[in-house]
């Protein structure tokens, strides 16, 4: 599918699509109010796909540690009722556009990158239903690198697989997390990172999946990886990219969305301007097992994996009864104003 160009054309593209970074953190959208029709989301054009309910908008940021969109913004909500059957499932779809007002494209080489952090629910369907992917059409779904989950009979665990565009049990067996030597539960964020690495020549993109790496390292020491199996068509080099939240079964929580063309700028946040340090104007701090607010309002507070270990509306500090070790703090004051933090609890 690829042509080779000039050499200069190509280094200026690689320069400055490199740079850039499309974010979704679902900052300004109204809670419980609709995915699609915030921010320019809408529904997939192709009629067997837009059945069922836009996914809905929930208040609560995802953490991850590290990430440079933790704990930011809102999150999409997957209904995992909605797209049990073929007759209900919907697809939510997002033009990248980054905010230079450029489009991102395929191009002809390197690679794209979409990272994000979801929350898995224990409801979720028991069978590898898809959730998130790539998009590359205008007026239908030409959907690659579709991302899967399938719970375990209890609920407890979630794995995660990956295909180019296959829905075969054949090819779920090669490119699972299981394969990994994961346990991953449910009810606790994971990070993925969704490559698509373009190979000159037809029907060979390859894409992959990174699970819960380490955003303060570069790509090429990350461990755990699915590479999908299937050879599919690829996207040509003007294809206008998009992604899909798929409501196919699978009850989530989406955010931090990041697409780009670098790993270190869309998973590490290099280059970017952005802090990974969390806004804190209570100065919240901890006091041995106290967590110190310094007002009044509602405390939550998280395990680094992103479990909500403690709750409370407290007047200007909570006594916990936790662990020692590190926690996320997320705290709302009675006049709105938020504070997170990274604490010590001994």
């Amino acid at each position: 599918m690829k042509r080779k160009i000039l050499l200069l054309t190509t280094l200026v593209l690689v320069i400055n699509a490199g740079a850039q970074v499309f974010i979704e953190n679902f900052e300004g959208a109204t809670v419980n109010g609709n995915v699609e029709g915030y921010n320019d989301w809408y529904v997939c054009p192709k009629a067997s796909d837009a059945y069922g309910v836009s996914p809905k908008i929930d208040e609560y940021p995802l953490f991850y540690n590290d990430y440079p969109s933790s704990n930011v913004g809102k999150v999409a909500l997957l209904d995992s009722v909605v797209g049990t059957t073929s007759t209900t499932q919907r697809i939510s779809t997002k033009r990248i556009v980054y905010a230079t007002g450029d489009t991102l494209k395929t191009g002809t080489s390197g690679a794209m990158y979409a990272s994000f952090l979801v929350n898995i629910s224990a409801q979720s369907y028991r069978s590898f239903r898809d959730f998130f992917t790539w998009e590359g059409s205008e007026t239908s779904s030409f959907t690659r690198g579709r991302v899967f989950a399938k719970n375990n009979e209890d609920g407890s665990e979630v794995t995660f697989a990956l295909t180019k565009n296959s829905s075969s049990a054949t090819d779920f067996d090669v490119a699972n997390t299981g394969l990994l030597g994961l346990a991953l539960t449910t009810g606790v964020n994971h990070l993925l990172v969704l490559k698509y690495e373009i190979v000159e020549g037809s029907s060979n993109d390859i894409l992959s999946l990174y699970v819960n790496p380490d955003p303060t390292k570069t790509e090429s020491v990350q461990t755990n990886k699915l590479t999908a199996n299937d050879t599919q068509t690829d996207y040509s080099a003007n294809t206008a990219m998009k992604i899909n939240l798929r409501q196919r079964g699978i009850g989530a929580q989406i955010g931090g969305i990041r697409v780009g063309r670098s790993w270190d700028a869309v998973v590490m946040g290099a280059g970017t301007g952005l802090s990974t340090t969390n806004d804190n104007p209570h100065r919240i701090f901890a006091a041995g097992k106290d967590v110190v607010t310094n007002a009044s309002g509602f405390l939550s507070i998280y395990s680094l994996s992103g479990s909500e270990v403690a709750k409370a509306e407290v007047e200007d500090k909570f006594m916990t009864d936790l662990n020692t070790g590190l926690y996320l703090v997320r705290f709302t004051d009675k006049n709105g104003v938020v504070s997170s933090a990274k604490l010590q609890i001994k």
